[in-house]
Formats: structure tokens, C-alpha cells, sequence
């Protein structure tokens, strides 16, 4: 059942604990407006909320932060500046106690300076905008991509899952959109202010903003950098700063391309992709209406919804999302999950029943990979679970949102 009201549990929150059970320092990172600052505060002892206290921490960091009972949340901790991290190294030096500071914060500073403080003394933890099984109040369960390495069977049939509606890809991620009646209007301000806070950095809002555009529109396409910097009209070195503010601000969520000895011939682009495919669909202008009346388009958002549904299960299992592409163009496999010493191969497809041979670049990738393949699925919008060919199954995108 949606929940509605109080607190929507995250995939992230267990391990959010364990981290701080383990460390002194927990480093928790994201995008603004993921709920970052929510569900910190369920864990703190009491918290530094910046900017409202910075004059404190500026008067004597390390009394006012040894003053407080722990874990002490700073929140937006880079407003202070990174040394604030050396006065950390320095109290957790003296007590290297667990779970003494929780640092929340939405913007990677551009550098930390010659030498990174918390080398040793701290955990990173990423939280993305929210999935499906999150904003309906289901991320503390286990999630699919858990499920399957414990070696969950599969069971054919009906009733694994329900058919998947293509309006789901307009609800965005963020918590603040989620009760709004039009979430694009939340989106579209939300890309503005990041585009100026990028222009506070000395960059074009404008110009920003545009290239936040060129991105959303190629979402799920393997582009060179070059496709973007030409159609944003801007230069190469521009373009860079970009990349690294949208990185550095967690909205460029880009798939890497995978790297393989037994894989020859592979491109070396990535896929395009926000952390919020509502967010890429308000940006490049494009409605539910306009995804339902052209499948190519839909298949390349629903792709990119898919990937925001696996990012964080992959999180929990230190797995990488990456995605197959030879340099031709004749191979392709939409989205690989490299947990290191194996490999999971998926394809999206929009449609109700696949077929096996929609199952067959995943086919190749395992007959390339030998034993480091571990399993393979055909990803599709319809409601039943079933086997394609020998270890590759059609699986309903609902059993990956866990419904």
C-alpha cells in the first residue's frame, strides 16, 4: 500500500547504520532534495544545521563539535569549507570512537586540496533520488537485485508482477515532488537553481542549463563528449567545467561503458542518463503522450528508469551499473551489472511478452563471458515471469520495483 504520510523508508537506511557502527566519520552524499537531511536526522544525536550555524562552528570548531553528544550531524557540511574535515581528523585522532559525525551534504567540493583529511577515518555513502519501491513506502525490503544473488528461484506464470504504465516515468524521485500534482514545475525550478548556483561558480546559468537540456534529450544514448558541447553551442573546455559541476552536484548519473578482455571492439562512450528520468523528461520537453506515441523514444526513458530503480540496489552489493556496446554498433546490451568477480546482463524492452530473440545480445554477452556470467534478463512492461533460453529469463519490470 503508498504510504502517505511519516517517514518512507530507503534502500540506503541499514547500511546508513552499519556504516556509522563501523566509523567515526560517515560521509553521506547526493543530489539536493533527496532526503538527505530526513534521514540523517533519524540517526542523530543532535545536528549542525548550516547555514543557520556556521557562526558557531566558526568561533571554535572543535569545542562545539566536542560539546555535542554523538552522532552530531553537520548538515551541508561543505558550506564550512573543507577544513572543516582537518578539524574532524583532528577529534577523531583523539577518539577514533564509531559513529561520532554524520556529514550530509549536496555539492563535492572541486577539490579537497593537496591532501584528502579523512583518509581511514570515514565511509561514503551515496543516496540517489528515490525509487519506485521507495516513494510507496516499501525501501526497507529486500530488494530484487538482493533476491536474485541469494539465489531466489524464479517461478514462472502470471501474478509475479503487473503490467508497467508509462506515466510512472513522470514521477520523479525527488521526496518534495512526490504529492505535487504537476511535478514539472518542481523540476524545471529545480534545474534552474542548480544551473545558477553553477553560475555562482563563475559559469554561464544559461548556458548551463542548455547543456543540462542536450543532456536530457540524449538520455540513453551513447554519445562522445562532442555531440554535447556542439549541440549546446558551447566550447570543449565549457563543456568540462560542466561535466564536473553536474557530476560533482550528483544530477549526471552517465552508465560507463564496460571494458573487457573477452570483449573486442567496444566503444568507450557512455550512456547519457540523469539521476531522475522525470527530471530528463521535464528538461527535454517531452510528455507521457509523446513517449506513448513513439515506442523508440519511450524505450530510451524507460531504460533510464530501469537504471534508476537498479542504481541504489546495486549500491548495497558494491555493484557497478555499466552497459555493452561494440564500436559498430552490432552488439549491444542495455545495462550490466559488474559485481567483480561476475556479471549480470539485462535488456530493456517495451512490451508485454518478449521473445527469445529479444534475448539475444544477452545471449552473446554470455557466450563471451564464460563462467563470469551469472544470470541474464529481458526486462519488459508486461506482467509474467518466464524462461527465454537456457539461464535468461522475462521478467516484469514491477519484480524489479519489487511490487
Amino acid at each position: 500500500m503508498e504510504a502517505s504520510i511519516g517517514y518512507l523508508p530507503r534502500h540506503l537506511d541499514a547500511s546508513l547504520r552499519s556504516a556509522l557502527a563501523a566509523s567515526p566519520i560517515v560521509l553521506l552524499d547526493g543530489a539536493r532534495a533527496t532526503g538527505k537531511t530526513t534521514t540523517a536526522t533519524r540517526l542523530a544525536a543532535s545536528s549542525v544545521l548550516l547555514p543557520r550555524d556556521l557562526p558557531l562552528l566558526q568561533a571554535d570548531p572543535g569545542g562545539y563539535l566536542r560539546s555535542l553528544p554523538a552522532p552530531v550531524l553537520i548538515d551541508e557540511w561543505q558550506l564550512a569549507g573543507t577544513d572543516l574535515l582537518w578539524v574532524l581528523k583532528g577529534l577523531v585522532d583523539d577518539d577514533p570512537s564509531p559513529g561520532r559525525f554524520l556529514l550530509a551534504g549536496s555539492v563535492e567540493p572541486g577539490t579537497y586540496g593537496p591532501t584528502y583529511p579523512l583518509t581511514g577515518r570515514a565511509i561514503a555513502v551515496l543516496m540517489r533520488p528515490m525509487t519506485r519501491a521507495e516513494l510507496t513506502g516499501r525501501g526497507g525490503a529486500e530488494t530484487w537485485l538482493s533476491r536474485v544473488l541469494r539465489g531466489e528461484a524464479l517461478r514462472p506464470g502470471a501474478g509475479a508482477g503487473t503490467a508497467f504504465n508509462l506515466d510512472a516515468l513522470a514521477q520523479s524521485g525527488f521526496p518534495a515532488a512526490r504529492l505535487m500534482p504537476d511535478a514539472r514545475l518542481f523540476l524545471e525550478a529545480y534545474a534552474a537553481l542548480v544551473a545558477q548556483r553553477g553560475g555562482e561558480e563563475g559559469r554561464d546559468a544559461s548556458r548551463l542549463l542548455r547543456a543540462m537540456r542536450v543532456l536530457a534529450t540524449l538520455t540513453g544514448q551513447a554519445s562522445p563528449d562532442q555531440r554535447i558541447w556542439d549541440a549546446a553551442d558551447i566550447t570543449k573546455v565549457t563543456w568540462k567545467h560542466y561535466d564536473d559541476l553536474l557530476t560533482r552536484v550528483h544530477l549526471a548519473a552517465p552508465s560507463p561503458a564496460m571494458h573487457s578482455n573477452r570483449l573486442k571492439r567496444l566503444t568507450a562512450y557512455p550512456k547519457r542518463l540523469l539521476a531522475d528520468t522525470a527530471l530528463a523528461l521535464a528538461l527535454a520537453e517531452v510528455a507521457p503522450a509523446e513517449l506513448r506515441a513513439d515506442p523508440t523514444l519511450a524505450g530510451r526513458y524507460l531504460e533510464s528508469f530501469v537504471v534508476q530503480q537498479l542504481r541504489p540496489q546495486a549500491d548495497l552489493v558494491a555493484g557497478t551499473l555499466r552497459h555493452v556496446r561494440t564500436s559498430a554498433g552490432e552488439r549491444e546490451v542495455d545495462i550490466v551489472i559488474d559485481l567483480g568477480t561476475s556479471i549480470i546482463g539485462l535488456e530493456v524492452k517495451l512490451g508485454a511478452r518478449p521473445s527469445a530473440a529479444d534475448a539475444r545480445q544477452i545471449v552473446w554477452l554470455r557466450d563471451q563471458l564464460g563462467e563470469r556470467f551469472r544470470h541474464g534478463f529481458v526486462i519488459h512492461t508486461g506482467a509474467e515471469t518466464y524462461p527465454l533460453v537456457d539461464g535468461i529469463w522475462a521478467l516484469p519490470l514491477a519484480a524489479v520495483m519489487g511490487e
